[in-house]
């Protein structure tokens, strides 16, 4: 009699442990992410003309979107873009970044400055097909390089991007996609 008490009670032991492990050891849920915010949106369909200027070296190139739904330079007779280098991902970037975090609202001038907002190292124009037009500046690298400032013009709200799309936008100046 006295081994079923010892049993019950190691077995009701067990089982209390049992409990205690599967209610300590489960995954905590894990925190909810914020979303990021987006710079601007716009349907990457919506685009009509893209123009990507880098001032500081007098380099501009201009896209236009044809009938046939194919880029060209514009320029008088422009060629159309190598879609090698073109294919669907450059009007997607421009149809709107998601933001690593907002950095300010309504700067004023010397937080341009602070950000290299108030003589940008790049200059965005995108127009869309029905008309409106929406500016882009982006300024300088942030101190661990990883990101870069960016804000609409006209709203003057700073942002901080990934390095990266600066780096593909740059390159299309530089190394225009020229068909070969």
């Amino acid at each position: 009699m006295r081994a079923r008490t010892t049993i019950s009670v190691l077995s009701a032991v067990l089982v209390v442990l049992g409990a205690v492990f599967f209610v300590t050891s489960r995954p905590k849920p894990q925190p909810a992410v914020e979303e990021r915010p987006y710079v601007w949106q716009v349907d990457m369909d919506d685009l009509a003309k893209i123009a990507i200027g880098i001032p500081s070296e007098g380099k501009r190139e201009a896209w236009v979107q044809h009938e046939d739904q194919y880029w060209y330079f514009d320029e008088p007779n422009g060629p159309r873009v190598d879609m090698k280098r073109w294919g669907g991902g450059i009007p997607l970037i421009l149809s709107g970044p998601a933001a690593n975090r907002r950095i300010a609202e309504k700067a004023d001038d010397a937080t341009l400055e602070r950000y290299g907002l108030a003589d940008p190292l790049m200059r965005i124009s995108l127009e869309l097909k029905d008309g409106t037009a929406i500016s882009i500046d982006a300024g300088d690298r942030t101190p661990d390089g990883l990101a870069c400032y960016v804000m609409l013009t006209d709203a003057r709200d700073v942002f901080t991007v990934d390095v990266t799309w600066y780096g593909v936008l740059e390159r299309l100046v530089r190394e225009p996609p020229y068909p070969p």
